[in-house]
């Protein structure tokens, strides 16, 4: 995430919260200390990095979702790609797979059909990917970076 997106949601949510004093109190009842107004000011400036644990705090106090939701829509990394490419790989995965399907039952030559059984397999785990991709979103996960 982006550290001027993150500051200004986490600004947008101490708005929402009705101010710093209040987001401070929210914080603090949250994480068990006190919690700095000028902390809270770096953070909504970009001075600082934004807690996880405040975010959640906020978060829940207004019911905007705003980390969780930018989060889930722009997952990207560890070779992942957006829904719409994912889909978009598949699909031409699996048209290799019936093209080398249909050439290895033509010809009945060994060597297409070894070819065959890997572009299925290879559409196959594309498949897979994107299923669990889907299902995870489905359920309300957001996915955590991969290491």
């Amino acid at each position: 995430m982006q550290p001027k997106i993150a500051s200004k949601m986490f600004d947008n949510l101490v708005t929402q919260a009705g101010g710093k004093e209040a987001s401070a109190s929210i914080i603090a009842s949250a994480v068990g200390h006190s919690i700095s107004i000028g902390s809270l000011s770096r953070i909504a400036n970009g001075a600082a990095e934004v807690p996880l644990l405040w975010a959640w705090a906020l978060m829940d106090a207004t019911r905007n979702n705003c980390f969780d939701t930018y989060r889930a829509s722009a997952v990207r990394d560890g070779g992942e790609t957006c829904l719409y490419a994912l889909s978009g790989e598949a699909s031409e995965e699996g048209g290799q797979a019936v093209c080398a399907g249909i050439r290895a039952a033509q010809s009945g030559d060994a060597g297409d059909y070894a070819t065959a059984v890997v572009e299925a397999r290879e559409a196959s785990a594309k498949f897979d990917e994107m299923a669990v991709r889907f299902e995870a979103l489905a359920a309300g996960v957001t996915p955590i970076r991969k290491a």
